[in-house]
């Protein structure tokens, strides 16, 4: 059968053939409900009017994705906070591009109608099937998660009608000022709906990412759902108490600031919390002498949780203030010290790279 790629953007690929496939009884059954909601999917760019619900949480997207994938890659298991991440970083409603990375990829098993493997593999990174042209094509690969979502947000970026100076997916770098002139050429802003024929030449695409959309809300976005998104069953991290907060801190809270824990901050911004001196004392490499010389740096993954690294010499101590992204402290610190400071130890994790700096000339023995 002729196939005819009514836009130069994107052809059909293996990946999205099954997508249709595998949703078609769906489609069939929901046609009729899901055509006018096709119609009005959500504008690709968060504004003030176009947020993402509260009954959308990454905990609750990944306990989604496993209903429907129960082999999920472990290297997969936090892609929605990477959607998040990046959504917020560039204003794209990252709930609608995960629904949309759902689709294309169904459920992260890259798998056909047949059983068989689509043209892109897993280890590509590759999660809206950026550059998938058919006809084997695998695609646009990617260096980790983080940068396969970040491509996809790009994408999308640009197809709401914004200009990126150094796209991450080659795709994107391709094809932008394509993509542009006809986002540009609907001369209003651009919505989830107008992907249709575009991203995929599927009339029907947008439908299809609405199923998903639907099939999300009916299970976590109604009744008492929708009221109490709730943490992520997989975080470790109490309810930060603020100053914003017209309330007494806890008595956990409390315990934790006599005890010289520097978080949750309740003292006013600025303050610089002392430390004790016999823990200061404490923490110290016990072989340096006080005329040792200190270094400090700073590197970022991204977030505002810090980690504190340290390595010592006979005649110089160096720290670093780590920036990670909140819960993926542990494997981005993992990352950096492999990579960057081998044999470094953890002096601790701090809210704030302030913070942590504060803590680091303190423990510094001049």
């Amino acid at each position: 059968m002729t196939r005819f790629d009514l836009s130069p953007l994107h052809n059909t690929s293996p990946v999205r053939s099954f997508s249709r496939a595998a949703f078609a009884f769906v489609l069939g059954a929901v046609l009729s409900s899901t055509a006018a909601d096709a119609q009005t999917l959500p504008e690709i760019r968060i504004t003030p009017h176009n947020q993402v619900p509260a009954c959308v949480t990454t905990d609750r997207l990944t306990a989604f994705l496993k209903s429907r994938n129960r082999r999920l890659i472990p290297r997969f298991q936090r892609i929605a906070d990477w959607y998040q991440h990046h959504g917020e970083r560039w204003r794209v409603r990252w709930d609608y591009a995960f629904y949309q990375m759902a689709l294309e990829t169904n459920f992260l098993t890259y798998r056909q109608g047949n059983g068989r493997m689509g043209d892109v593999d897993p280890a590509q990174n590759n999660f809206a099937g950026l550059g998938t042209t058919g006809g084997g094509v695998p695609g646009d690969r990617f260096a980790d998660v983080s940068s396969g979502v970040l491509g996809h947000i790009q994408h999308l970026v640009v197809y709401s009608g914004e200009r990126l100076e150094e796209p991450t997916a080659p795709r994107t770098v391709l094809k932008q000022d394509e993509i542009l002139k006809k986002s540009w050429k609907l001369a209003r802003t651009v919505r989830f709906s107008d992907l249709a024929r575009r991203w995929a030449v599927d009339p029907k695409y947008a439908r299809s990412i609405e199923w998903v959309a639907k099939s999300y809300r009916k299970r976590y976005c109604s009744g008492r759902n929708a009221r109490q998104p709730g943490l992520p069953k997989y975080s470790k991290t109490p309810t930060r108490v603020t100053t914003t907060q017209k309330r007494r801190p806890s008595a956990v809270v409390r315990t934790l600031w006599r005890r010289g824990n520097p978080w949750p901050r309740t003292k006013p911004r600025g303050h610089r919390r002392p430390v004790a001196k016999t823990q200061t004392a404490a923490r110290r490499p016990a072989h340096l002498a006080a005329g040792v010389a200190c270094t400090f740096s700073e590197a970022s993954y991204g977030g505002k949780r810090t980690v504190l690294l340290r390595t010592a010499t006979a005649d110089q101590m160096r720290f670093t203030a780590l920036s990670v992204l909140e819960g993926f402290e542990t494997s981005m610190t993992r990352n950096f010290v492999s990579k960057r400071m081998p044999n470094a130890e953890v002096v601790g994790t701090y809210p704030s790279k302030t913070e942590a700096l504060l803590i680091a000339q303190d423990l510094c023995p001049r």
